[in-house]
C-alpha cells in the first residue's frame, strides 16, 4: 500500500495498491521531491473517468512502469472532485501550455510546484505520436539532469502568461443587459443543431444551462423559436441512449451528434441541472412528458445517490469494461421483451453500440427514434422494469460516495424548484434533509467544508461550495418558507464575500490564496460556473437587503469583455441579466398568494413571507402595494 491508503477519497483509495509510490497533495510530497532532487509527476482524475481507469490498468498497475516512475519522480495523485482548486489551476496551465486539456490530466512539476509539461492520457508505450510512460520517464530524467534551467524557464513563462491572462480582465465597465441577452440568443441559434437538437456536433454535452437561458428568453419575449430549440433538444436527449431508460438519469455526454451512444458515467450535477430544465419546460408547456422525466431522474437520485446528502457520481466502467452494466446482447432483449420493444428501441442482432474505436461491439444500448409517439417509460413500463431486475443482478459500477457541498447545493436548488412546480412534499423534504446535513455536518467552526465521507468533513470550502449552497438555500426558503434556510443563505453569503470577492476589480476568486496563481473561473463548463450562480444570488440578496449593488455591478462589469466575445459560454450568467432588467420581490402573508407564487418556476421574482396579508412588491427601482392576486398575476406573468 502506498501513501494513499489513509485518504478518504474513493478515487485515491482505488490507487492505494498501485506499485507507483503515490503521495496525496501535501507539503510532505514536495519537500521529499526537493530533498531527493526529483521532479514531481502530478496526476489528476476522478472515480468515474473511463480513461483514468485505462491509464491505471496500463501503467500505474504495471510494476515495470511503476519502477521507472518511482525512480524518476515523486508521484502525486489528486481527485479533481475533492480538490477542484488544484485541478482548475493546473488544467488552466495545460490549456495555456498545450492548447488543450482533459482527464486524466498529467503534469511534470518542479519541487516548487511550477508546471513544465502537461499531458492528458499517456499510454504505456509510445504510439501514434503520443509519448508513452516508459519513454516519458527516460526523457524527463535526461532533461532534469542536463537541461533543468530550460524546464524551470518553461514553468516561469507558463506562470507569467497565466498571470497576464488574469490581469487582462481587470477593471469593470457598465453593460447593456439587453445587448448581451440578444447576443447570447443569436450565438445559441448559430450553434444549434436543427436536425438533432443540442449545440455543436459530437461529442454532445447536455448543456442544460443553454436551455434554461432559452426558456427565460421565451418567457420574456414570447419567441417561439427559442422554445422550439428547447423542446427538440429535451425530447431527443431523453429518447436517445444518453438517457438510461431502465434506471433513470442521464449519462455524461453523447459520443455522436444523435444523443444515441453515451459516455456512461453518471454525474449528480447533470441530474440536478436536468431536473431544473425539465421542470421549467413542464411549467411552460404542461406537457407530462417533462414531468415524467423529472420524476424518473428524482427516483434514480433518491434510490441510488442519497444518504443524508447526495453522492457525487457513478462510474462508467464495470468488470473493466465501459458500459458493460448498461448494454445488452440481442438474445437477452429478445427473450425478455416484445417485438415492438425491439423495434422501437432499435435493437439489432449484431448490436447497435460501438466501442471507443468505432467497432461494433455486439451489444445494444436502448435508444428510440425521434418519431416514436409518447413516453417510452409509459409505453414499455413492465418490460423496462423486468430488464431493471435482470440488470440489478450484474456487477454494478462503483458509486463515488463522497458528499460534496457544491453538488448538493445544485441538487437542493433543483429539488426546491421542482417541488414548487409539482407541489411535491417528498422532493421538498429530500432537499431539506440534504441542506440540514450540509449545515449540521459540513459547516464546521464557521467554515463550510467541501467534502464529506466516512463520517468526517475534509477540505475547506471553495467559492463554488458557497455559491451553489447559497443558491440552493435561497430556493429552498421559497419552497419551504422556513426562515432558517434564508438565514443560512445570508450567513454563508457574508463569508463568501469576505473570502473570495475581489474588491479592486470585481468578481470572485475560485479558491484561497495558497496556490501559485489565484484564478477566477467565470465561464460555464459542464455545468454553470459558480460565478453565474453568484450573480443570481447577488440579484436576490440585493433586493432583500439592499447593500450589494456595487458588488453586483462590478462583478458583471468585470466579465463584460469575455461575454461580448463568447456569449454562449456565459449563458447561465446572462440568464440572470433578465433579472437586472425586470425583477420583483414579493412579500406577503397571504396563503393564497404564497401558494400561487410557490407553484411556478420563479424566473423573474423572489418571494418571502410576512405577517401581513398585504402584497408588497418591489421592482428594480421602487416599491408599491398590489391590491389583489389578480393584479399580481398580471404583473409577474408566471
Amino acid at each position: 500500500m502506498n501513501k494513499l491508503a489513509n485518504e478518504n477519497s474513493p478515487y485515491l483509495l482505488e490507487h492505494s495498491n498501485n506499485p507507483v509510490n503515490w503521495y496525496p497533495w501535501s507539503d510532505e510530497a514536495f519537500n521529499i521531491a526537493r530533498d531527493q532532487d526529483k521532479p514531481v509527476f502530478l496526476s489528476i482524475g476522478y472515480s468515474s473517468c473511463h480513461w483514468c481507469h485505462v491509464m491505471e490498468q496500463e501503467s500505474f498497475m504495471d510494476k515495470s512502469v511503476a519502477e521507472k516512475m518511482n525512480d524518476t519522480f515523486v508521484c502525486i495523485k489528486v481527485d479533481r472532485e475533492e480538490r477542484p482548486d488544484i485541478d482548475n489551476l493546473y488544467m488552466t496551465f495545460s490549456q495555456v501550455m498545450t492548447g488543450t486539456g482533459g482527464w486524466p490530466l498529467n503534469l511534470v512539476l518542479t519541487p516548487d510546484r511550477k508546471p513544465v509539461f502537461a499531458f492528458t492520457y499517456i499510454p504505456k508505450i509510445s504510439r501514434n505520436n503520443m509519448i508513452g510512460m516508459m519513454d516519458l520517464c527516460d526523457n524527463i530524467s535526461y532533461l532534469w539532469k542536463n537541461k533543468r534551467d530550460e524546464l524551470v524557464k518553461n514553468g516561469d513563462e507558463a506562470i507569467s502568461r497565466l498571470k497576464n491572462i488574469e490581469n487582462s480582465n481587470s477593471g469593470t465597465q457598465k453593460i447593456d443587459y439587453s445587448k448581451y441577452i440578444d447576443s447570447a440568443y443569436e450565438s445559441l441559434k448559430r450553434n444549434y443543431d436543427r436536425e438533432y437538437g443540442g449545440f455543436g456536433s459530437a461529442p454532445k454535452f447536455p448543456s442544460f444551462q443553454h436551455l434554461i437561458f432559452l426558456m427565460n428568453y421565451h418567457k420574456k419575449t414570447g419567441d417561439g423559436t427559442a422554445m422550439e430549440m428547447v423542446e427538440t433538444t429535451l425530447k431527443n436527449m431523453y429518447l436517445g441512449g444518453m438517457y438510461d431508460h431502465i434506471g433513470g438519469g442521464f449519462h455524461r455526454y453523447s459520443t455522436d451528434p444523435f444523443f444515441r451512444i453515451p459516455h456512461f458515467e453518471k454525474m449528480t450535477y447533470d441530474q440536478a441541472m436536468a431536473i431544473m430544465a425539465y421542470s421549467y419546460a413542464y411549467d411552460i408547456t404542461h406537457n407530462d412528458f417533462y414531468r415524467d422525466a423529472v420524476y424518473e431522474i428524482y427516483k434514480f437520485l433518491k434510490d441510488n445517490m442519497f444518504s443524508r446528502g447526495f453522492y457525487t457520481a457513478v462510474d462508467a466502467d464495470s468488470e473493466n469494461q465501459e458500459g458493460k452494466f448498461y448494454t445488452w446482447t440481442y438474445s437477452e432483449l429478445k427473450y425478455n421483451t416484445s417485438k415492438d420493444f425491439l423495434y422501437d428501441f432499435n435493437i439489432l442482432p449484431e448490436g447497435n453500440f460501438y466501442d471507443n474505436n468505432s467497432r461494433q461491439s455486439g451489444r445494444n444500448i436502448l435508444f428510440m427514434n425521434r418519431d416514436v409517439k409518447g413516453n417510452p417509460a409509459r409505453l414499455y413500463r413492465s418490460e423496462l422494469d423486468k430488464l431493471k431486475q435482470i440488470r440489478n443482478l450484474r456487477k454494478k459500477p462503483l458509486v463515488d460516495d463522497k458528499i460534496l457541498a457544491d453538488i448538493n447545493g445544485l441538487v437542493i436548488k433543483a429539488l426546491s424548484l421542482a417541488s414548487m412546480v409539482f407541489q411535491d412534499k417528498d422532493m421538498l423534504a429530500t432537499a431539506e434533509d440534504s441542506a440540514d446535513f450540509i449545515m449540521n455536518d459540513m459547516y464546521c467552526n464557521g467554515k463550510l467544508m467541501h467534502s464529506f465521507r466516512n463520517g468526517s468533513a475534509a477540505v475547506e470550502g471553495m467559492f463554488d461550495d458557497y455559491s451553489y449552497m447559497v443558491s440552493g438555500l435561497l430556493s429552498l426558503y421559497e419552497a419551504s418558507q422556513n426562515d432558517i434556510y434564508l438565514n443560512y443563505a445570508r450567513e454563508l453569503h457574508e463569508k463568501l464575500i469576505r473570502s473570495f470577492y475581489d474588491s479592486a476589480n470585481g468578481g470572485f476568486y475560485s479558491a484561497g490564496s495558497d496556490l501559485l496563481v489565484r484564478l477566477k473561473e467565470t465561464y460555464d463548463n459542464a455545468i454553470p460556473s459558480g460565478f453565474s450562480f453568484e450573480i443570481g444570488n447577488l440579484a436576490v440578496l440585493n433586493y432583500l437587503d439592499g447593500n450589494l449593488e456595487e458588488v453586483l455591478d462590478k462583478s458583471i462589469g468585470s466579465i463584460a469583455p469575455d461575454m461580448e466575445r463568447q456569449p454562449m459560454f456565459f449563458s447561465y450568467t446572462i440568464s440572470n441579466l433578465f433579472n437586472m432588467i425586470e425583477f420583483y420581490k414579493v412579500e406577503t402573508g397571504s396563503g393564497e398568494v404564497l401558494e400561487y407564487l410557490g407553484s411556478h418556476y420563479p424566473y423573474n421574482y423572489y418571494f418571502i413571507g410576512s405577517n401581513s396579508n398585504e402584497i408588497s412588491v418591489c421592482d428594480t427601482n421602487k416599491c408599491f402595494i398590489v391590491k389583489s392576486l389578480s393584479d399580481l398575476k398580471g404583473l409577474i406573468k408566471c
